[in-house]
């Protein structure tokens, strides 16, 4: 059977491309989510590798040790992008309280209601 781990791979940049999110705080939720994206990618490529060895394949141990390397830098970058959510949410802290913690018709502060209003 032949891997469609590009196939998939083309899907996630397709998805990608036509993403257009309704608000901040569902940015914040997709980046939060960015470690297990990259977790994912280094999963498939580490079961389509142990595929291979297991395969009895006459592959050069070389390849091995670097597909080996490139899984683990891509889980070293899974750990650093969960910075993202805390960093999201400190750098934003304010913001977000307004979306959780709305004050009394906090609809009256929203830029659009007050464009007539800039400078006075």
């Amino acid at each position: 059977m032949q891997a469609r781990i590009i196939e998939a791979s083309r899907e996630m940049v397709g998805s990608s491309a036509m993403y257009h999110p309704d608000g901040m705080m569902q940015i914040g939720q997709d980046f939060a989510q960015m470690p297990e994206v990259i977790r994912n990618v280094a999963s498939a490529i580490q079961l389509m590798t142990r595929q291979v060895q297991e395969g009895d394949t006459p592959m050069a141990p070389a390849i091995v040790d670097q597909v080996r390397s490139l899984h683990a830098n891509l889980l070293k970058q899974a750990h650093a992008a969960e910075d993202l959510k805390p960093m999201f949410e400190n750098l934003h802290a304010d913001d977000i309280k307004r979306i959780r913690e709305p004050r009394r018709n906090e609809q009256m502060w929203d830029v659009a209601a007050n464009r007539d209003y800039y400078g006075r």
